[in-house]
């Protein structure tokens, strides 16, 4: 199973046994599927979240097989160090400046492009890159091999000579990058310098964190966490702005002389206002408000009519009446009377003073008479009526009014009172005079309130207006807040859990890290006697650090605040080597350099055992100055190949076998033939069991040279060897691939190498049980040729 199917399926599981509601499932898997995803689920569209699957591992594991290197750091021409691509210890030894560090160094440069060693060193340091001898070629060769896969890989850098930085080599491809291994190569690090385990004392607390916080390999959940504390964020950032901006909009509103204002006041003094009252607020157009109708009735209402046509018909009917002559009614009735007289009597006497003679002459006379009075009457009658008619229409002039506030009428209500105190009936001139007199202030008076009354709308309009923008920005945040609500609250519930089962998981990821961290320490701390009690991963953020509670004779402490300089040491060791061994790391090899420093003896023969126990399940390479742990090893038969290295002049690196285990099985038997100090029959029988470990061992070196090269995984070709329970098995299995065809083995040796080869062949099998060697060295001799022919 992949590690992320892992996380995931450790999620489900949570999800399920918390009950988490579906909503706060979505938000959580939408989390752990990315940024996209969780503002999907946010925001009620369709997400693809992740599911369960069977995925199965599709790891495979990385061994070095060999490392070329020219003209690169202490190495001149070119040298290559061969190690075994399988499970296994090999020591590289060699003094100071000998140039081992330089095949660490140039296996690191060449999987990583670069060297954590050089990368904490000053300039000067890294400038030495380029070997000062061999400048060109300058290559640095690695082959490697691959689980399951025959073809070996190779990994090549080369750096042209003008080439100045190390990072300016060309790599051939595929690389790690184009490989996958990058982000392995920096969660399990299968590198360890002494300035690795320097950091332990050195690095601040939060990057020893980081460097060990991958080792747990939860970075998917933990990215989730930071995806949902990002969105959180977000989400809380408006609804901070929503919730300052309440209260500026609320300070501000209250300076405002604004019934809208005071109301929008009002109802922002709630913790969650009523939107919709304020939506309502902002859609009113103040026409409900009597101050506001008047005053715009005020500001549109039309100027008083100019009086000057009037007066002029007024002073032109009033002088047209001057003119004309009074109107004669009583004779107009008198001759009326007479004619009808005349008319109805005839000729005769006048019947008023008898003496007159009213004939048809007087008649005619009288008539025409009668008409002119007439005219003259009617004509007066007309001018009168045009007259009335201006008054009507002076009247109707000055009853002109405004009915006024307060604060605006003084001026208004002083040019009224004085357009209005005329008589109207007054002679025509008089009054022409006087609205011609006080229509100018009438005027004036009525422009300076319509002008009033428009400033004053202005006013509150330009202040409702600013304000009104803002009520209305704040309305929509605000709405868009209301909407926020419940996926900042999902986005909280989804951190809270996501705590806890981090710290679940953290605990659950750390505890075989810390255990293995625990298990080492017990085997290098021999005489210490601080006990390590675990190792925790504390705090976030800026807090976060690595404690290592302990105990120094029973009292419980810090384990950084009482070790020594060789147990800070040590400890580090403890620390890096469980990442570097991961069971998800892909790199089944580990490559540690200068272990020993600070260590004193017995701390040095508990590394050799903690070499050698990683070394069953790892490709361990350590190079080393100290001889004291190659003299470990030895001494507590430990399987190992210890390579020598020595610089020459020019550096010219030589690289010499020192004694791999088959070699170290001879030579302790060489040992025992030649001394006289054992009794025969006592040596023989420990002569025969060194040699036939010696055939054994370069029987197994065979087997997995042979199937590991055709591609065979490791795991597979150790349970094969782990089957062949006896000796003419391994033979058979090392010599014909099959470990049930022993009945050849013999017949193999004697017509192979000849008879003296199934002789010794079946003296190393009898061992103990056959007869006395009659010349052991002798037998150790053509062991030696048969390991070397096996080989």
């Amino acid at each position: 199973m992949t590690r992320d199917q892992a996380l995931l399926d450790f999620l489900f599981d949570r999800l399920a046994d918390t009950n988490a509601p579906d909503r706060l499932a979505e938000v959580i898997l939408g989390a752990y599927a990315g940024d996209d995803e969780l503002r999907a689920v946010l925001a009620g569209e369709d997400a693809h979240l992740p599911r369960r699957t069977d995925d199965a591992d599709a790891r495979a594991d990385v061994y070095l097989d060999r490392v070329s290197v020219a003209g690169f750091r202490g190495i001149g021409p070119k040298a290559t160090l061969h190690l075994r691509p399988e499970n296994g210890l090999t020591l590289i030894v060699g003094r100071n400046g000998s140039g081992k560090s330089s095949f660490a160094e140039a296996i690191e440069l060449a999987l990583t492009g670069d060297s954590q060693r050089w990368a904490e060193r000053n300039s000067i340091f890294r400038d030495g890159w380029r070997n000062l001898h061999t400048s060109a070629p300058c290559e640095i060769d690695l082959i490697a091999r691959v689980d399951g896969v025959a073809a070996p890989l190779r990994l090549r850098r080369t750096w042209d000579t003008d080439a100045t930085e190390p990072g300016q080599a060309e790599a051939s491809q595929p690389d790690a990058d184009a490989l996958g291994w990058r982000q392995p190569l920096d969660t399990y690090r299968p590198f360890l310098t002494a300035n690795d385990l320097g950091r332990l004392i050195s690095s601040r607390p939060s990057e020893l964190f980081d460097a060990m916080a991958p080792l747990l390999a939860i970075e998917p959940v933990t990215d989730a966490e930071t995806r949902l504390k990002n969105a959180r964020k977000i989400y809380d950032d408006r609804a901070k702005t929503v919730r300052t901006g309440r209260l500026a909009l609320r300070t501000a509103l209250a300076e405002v002389d604004d019934d809208r204002a005071r109301a929008a006041g009002k109802l922002l003094a709630a913790t969650k206002p009523d939107l919709d009252a304020l939506d309502q607020l902002l859609s009113d157009d103040d026409e409900a408000n009597p101050a506001v109708a008047a005053y715009r009735r005020l500001a549109a209402i039309p100027d008083p009519t100019p009086p000057d046509e009037i007066a002029d018909r007024l002073l032109a009917a009033g002088s047209a009446l001057a003119h004309m002559p009074a109107a004669p009614d009583e004779l107009t009735r008198l001759l009326q009377t007479a004619v009808e007289h005349f008319d109805r009597r005839g000729a005769g006497a006048c019947p008023v003073c008898t003496t007159g003679s009213l004939d048809q002459a007087w008649r005619d006379a009288a008539e025409q008479r009668l008409g002119q009075v007439r005219r003259e009457a009617g004509a007066r009658r007309e001018v009168e009526e045009q007259l009335r008619a201006v008054r009507r229409d002076a009247a109707r002039l000055l009853s002109y009014g405004v009915d006024l506030p307060a604060v605006m009428g003084e001026e208004m209500a002083t040019a009224e009172q004085r357009w209005r105190a005329v008589d109207l009936d007054a002679d025509p001139q008089v009054l022409a005079e006087h609205l011609r007199e006080h229509y100018p202030a009438l005027r004036a008076a009525v422009d300076n309130v319509r002008a009033a009354a428009a400033d004053w709308l202005r006013t509150r309009h330009d202040a409702w207006r600013e304000h009104a923008t803002e009520l209305h920005n704040w309305l929509t945040a605000a709405r868009d807040a209301r909407q926020d609500e419940e996926p900042l609250t999902l986005l909280k519930d989804a951190l809270t859990w996501l705590k806890v089962a981090i710290a679940d998981l953290r605990t659950a990821q750390l505890a075989p890290f810390a255990n293995q961290s625990q298990q080492i320490w017990e085997q290098l701390r021999q005489e210490s006697n601080v006990e390590l009690a675990g190792m925790r991963l504390d705090g976030t953020s800026t807090r976060r650090r690595v404690a290592f509670p302990a105990t120094v004779d029973g009292t419980a402490t810090s384990a950084m605040a009482v070790m020594s300089q060789g147990e800070l040491h040590a400890l580090g060791l403890a620390v890096f080597l469980p990442r570097a061994t991961a069971a998800a790391s892909p790199f089944r090899f580990l490559i540690i350099d200068d272990p020993v420093q600070s260590m004193d003896p017995s701390k040095v023969d508990g590394l050799a055992q903690v070499l050698a126990d990683l070394a069953q399940h790892r490709q361990v390479v350590v190079f080393s100055h100290d001889d004291r742990l190659p003299e470990a090893v030895r001494r507590l038969e430990i399987d190992a190949v210890i390579w020598e290295v020595t610089r020459r002049v020019n550096s010219e690196v030589e690289i010499r076998k020192n004694l791999d285990p088959a070699e170290r099985y001879l030579a302790d038997a060489r040992a025992l033939a030649k001394t006289d100090e054992i009794p025969a029959d006592l040596r023989s029988p420990l002569i025969t069991s060194f040699c036939r470990s010696a055939l054994e061992a370069a029987f197994h070196q065979r087997i997995r040279a042979v199937r590991i090269g055709r591609g065979e995984r490791h795991s597979d070709v150790e349970m094969l060897i782990d089957s062949a329970r006896t000796t003419t098995q391994v033979a058979a299995l090392a010599l014909f691939d099959d470990p049930d065809a022993g009945n050849r083995v013999y017949s193999y040796f004697n017509n192979r190498l000849g008879p003296w080869a199934a002789d010794s062949f079946r003296a190393c099998k009898e061992g103990a049980h056959g007869a006395a060697v009659a010349d052991p060295e002798r037998l150790v001799g053509n062991v030696a040729r048969m390991v070397e022919a096996a080989r």
